[in-house]
């Protein structure tokens, strides 16, 4: 029995390896169990013997490779229990590890996300998962927080951070051959460190409030906050739904697996989506929609982090000076 289990769980997993395989060849809607046995090279009925319907083989796929993230992303994490900084850094660097951060892999993501308005299994094991992502960051950044004196909100930088490794990852799943996933990590570490400079750019532990006044995280020229991102998101809806756009407001919301009601207070501006949602509303719309949502605060962390990094480089130059200054000067 114990062989026998064994052989099931092998071609299992088989199977559903080679429905991420088919998936990312034919697309989510046109991918058929035919297609899932020519990739794991077994004939339609071996399929057919393990998974009854194409909806449990793909259900089984999302939870493999939810599981599968989900453990490798916590393995990551759990260096946040010695220092939140290098919990974030681990997470940064698992979310673009090649085994995560690939064409195919990510393809995948986004076609469960795409479906899982409409699929009630598949929304609960998304939203758990997001939940915890989010939940997790949010704490690193608050103990950061708390270590470097900042004057900022740690859920403003989590979502923050979290959107831009999503949008890293549509850039991947876009562009594949001209995608860099270190860059990608440089991208997310420059944020990081314009808006943690002691823990993130070489600084000291704990800045002191005579010496510099906390860096506050600006989403937007004048005004900071969720009020700044749900305008952005409201602004980019807007252009591209009837009667300003080509897009019917009833065709977007069911294609995001949301009431018109819901659409509509996004649109207003009075709420926001999720991160799934969001990826939902790229796929329904287009990629630019993600860059004048975000755009913006990526921008400005840019700029705040070049100003402080020629503030640093201006310090240690003054210091050389001085340093040179005192060798050249006559022994009393």
């Amino acid at each position: 029995m114990a062989k026998a289990e064994a052989v099931k769980e092998i071609r299992r997993k088989q199977l559903i390896d080679a429905t991420i395989r088919a998936i990312g060849r034919f697309g989510y809607t046109s991918t058929t169990l035919t297609h899932v046995a020519g990739e794991a090279g077994l004939s339609p009925g071996i399929v057919n013997f393990y998974f009854k319907s194409k909806d449990q083989l793909l259900l089984a796929t999302l939870e493999q490779i939810a599981e599968e993230y989900s453990t490798f992303w916590q393995a990551a994490m759990s260096k946040g229990k010695v220092a939140p900084a290098a919990g974030l850094e681990a997470m940064i660097e698992a979310d673009f590890h090649a085994s995560v951060c690939n064409p195919e892999k990510i393809s995948i993501w986004y076609a469960f996300w795409a479906e899982a308005g409409n699929n009630p299994a598949y929304q609960g094991l998304v939203q758990r998962l997001e939940t915890d992502y989010t939940v997790q960051t949010i704490a690193l950044c608050d103990r950061i927080i708390s270590e470097g004196g900042y004057g900022i909100d740690a859920r403003t930088v989590a979502v923050g951070l979290n959107a831009m490794i999503d949008g890293l990852w549509f850039d991947c799943l876009m562009e594949p051959k001209s995608f860099n996933r270190n860059d990608a990590k440089r991208v997310c570490r420059s944020y990081l460190a314009a808006v943690f400079p002691a823990h993130f750019a070489g600084g000291p532990k704990r800045m002191r409030a005579e010496d510099e006044a906390p860096l506050e995280l600006v989403t937007d020229q004048d005004v900071q906050g969720r009020n700044a991102h749900r305008g952005r998101v409201a602004a980019a809806l807007r252009k591209r739904v009837d009667p300003v756009g080509t897009i019917r407001r009833e065709a977007l919301a069911a294609s995001v697996g949301v009431s018109a009601k819901t659409l509509e207070g996004w649109l207003d501006g009075r709420v926001e989506p999720s991160s799934w949602q969001l990826g939902r509303l790229i796929v329904a719309t287009d990629a630019q929609l993600w860059m004048e949502i975000y755009g913006p605060l990526h921008e400005e962390m840019q700029r705040r982090f070049e100003a402080r990094l020629a503030q640093q480089r201006a310090e240690a130059d003054r210091e050389r000076a001085a340093l040179d200054a005192l060798k050249g000067a006559p022994k009393g």
